[in-house]
């Protein structure tokens, strides 16, 4: 989870460059042209928001496809990861939506048939929404279900994961499933956890 929080981190700021880039709020290595505002560049941000929306679902992908990487990840972990994605996706829509639909307006009259051709990139964009959010439920799906179970006597994830699974190694997933834990080494009678139910 770590690399995908630095990877959406450093995608949106890719997204979120050329704005700052014209507003002044990062340097640059060149001096900008005056008077330049970011209305100036609106098909370039959408460009890069878009191609930024792509590269989370490539990235996102990458990580709901392998086994070896889910099975580390709690169904909450794979929640975050479609969630953020998707607000990616929604963003790259949002924008895309933002530039081009004055276009329709001028339909008839433009050389160009702007306003028709970016309803087809929402909907593409649409579709590998829905597609990322259906890999996200299989990958949640293929795990036992989770729930909460009541620790019943004193003791540390070990001897809960020896108690509920018969198996003292679950004790890792179980932190996994409860990174809220302070001390997991002094679970009390009564301390609710989340776990696999089987």
């Amino acid at each position: 989870m770590a690399d995908w929080a630095n990877t959406y981190a450093a995608l949106q700021t890719a997204q979120a460059m050329l704005v700052n880039l014209v507003t002044g709020s990062i340097d640059t290595p060149v001096d900008m042209p005056q008077n330049l505002v970011a209305s100036d560049i609106v098909e370039l941000t959408t460009i890069v928001a878009v191609a930024v929306a792509l590269e989370a679902v490539d990235e996102a992908s990458t990580i709901l496809s392998d086994s070896a990487l889910t099975a580390v990840l709690t169904p909450v972990d794979i929640e975050k990861i479609a969630n953020e994605t998707r607000q990616m996706i929604q963003d790259a829509i949002d924008i895309t939506r933002a530039t081009y639909a004055p276009a329709m307006d001028e339909i008839s009259s433009s050389p160009q048939p702007l306003g028709l051709s970016y309803e087809p990139v929402i909907n593409q964009l649409a579709t590998v929404a829905a597609a990322v959010q259906s890999l996200a439920e299989a990958v949640i799906n293929e795990k036992p279900q989770l729930m909460q179970k009541t620790v019943t006597a004193p003791g540390n994830l070990h001897l809960m994961a020896h108690r509920w699974y018969s198996d003292y190694s679950r004790a890792a997933e179980l932190q996994r499933l409860n990174p809220q834990l302070r001390n997991p080494n002094n679970l009390e009678m009564g301390d609710v956890l989340n776990a696999y139910a089987e």
